[in-house]
């Protein structure tokens, strides 16, 4: 009877000596995932990070690639626009002055061709009647 009472004791202990290996090999199989994921993230990390930089630089570049392109559709636009509004205020002059005409009102150009005239006139007349004042004052004075 003492034979068979220590074998289940024996079976006992193999049994509890296995599972306690078994929990200690799953303890540093936990350990080995954690330190694994820990390393792994951490390159993960650090390539994530350098492809954000490269990502973030290719993005800027392009940026500023529209940044020129916008920039250069808005002066060609704008170059348009006052070739438009000069013509335009071409057109609109030739209108009036054509208007003008029909009514015979004088053009600006008409007007200050004038204005010259009167102006030479005006001097001619001051130079005679200077002239002529001093011959009276000259003939009044051998009287």
């Amino acid at each position: 009877m003492t034979a068979q009472s220590k074998k289940p004791n024996d079976r006992t202990d193999t049994l509890q000596d296995e599972l306690t290996q078994r929990g200690r090999d799953v303890w540093l199989a936990g350990l080995g995932a954690l330190a694994t994921v820990e390393e792994e993230g951490n390159k993960l990390y650090n390539r994530l990070v350098e492809r954000g930089k490269e990502f973030e630089e290719e993005r800027r570049k392009e940026l500023k690639e529209a940044e020129e392109e916008v920039r250069e559709k808005g002066d060609k636009a704008l170059t348009q626009l006052e070739e438009a509004g000069e013509e335009t205020q071409s057109l609109l002059l030739d209108t009036v002055n054509s208007a003008l005409e029909r009514f015979g009102v004088p053009t600006r150009s008409e007007v200050d061709r004038l204005s010259e005239k009167v102006e030479t006139l005006s001097k001619q007349v001051d130079e005679l009647s200077s002239t002529l004042s001093d011959r009276n004052a000259q003939t009044d004075g051998k009287k």
